[in-house]
């Protein structure tokens, strides 16, 4: 470790400390951007809610749909042939609705982040 000479630490000066007044002004600054930031954060949540009950739903049905099939099946090419669609569509509906959350997410980030950057700027 290397030491650092007594004339570099006389010259670094402690923070000063704090007022109760200044942090209850920041936390008052705080508790506001939290309450303006509040209505962006609640749509971004609602929106990545109902894209991922409509995910869900897909899945489902896609399930659904593969389950009656199997129920007619008669050939070992026809459960293949029904095992490889399922899992076709349900590999381009989970990246679809992957990147559709990926999206909601930074679009709730940047709307979160928009508010606190301008309080920080202020």
């Amino acid at each position: 470790m290397a030491k650092v000479s007594p004339d570099i630490r006389a010259n670094i000066a402690p923070p000063p400390a704090r007022s109760h007044v200044d942090v209850t002004e920041s936390d008052r600054d705080a508790s506001a951007t939290a309450v303006i930031s509040n209505p962006a954060v609640n749509a971004g949540l609602e929106a990545i809610g109902l894209e991922v009950a409509q995910y869900v739903r897909t899945a489902f049905e896609s399930a659904g749909e593969t389950a009656r099939g199997m129920l007619g099946v008669r050939t070992l090419e026809d459960v293949l042939r029904l095992q490889t669609d399922f899992a076709k569509r349900s590999l381009d509906s989970f990246i679809e609705h992957g990147a559709k959350l990926s999206e909601l997410g930074c679009s709730l980030v940047g709307a979160s982040a928009e508010t606190w950057g301008m309080r920080a700027r202020s």
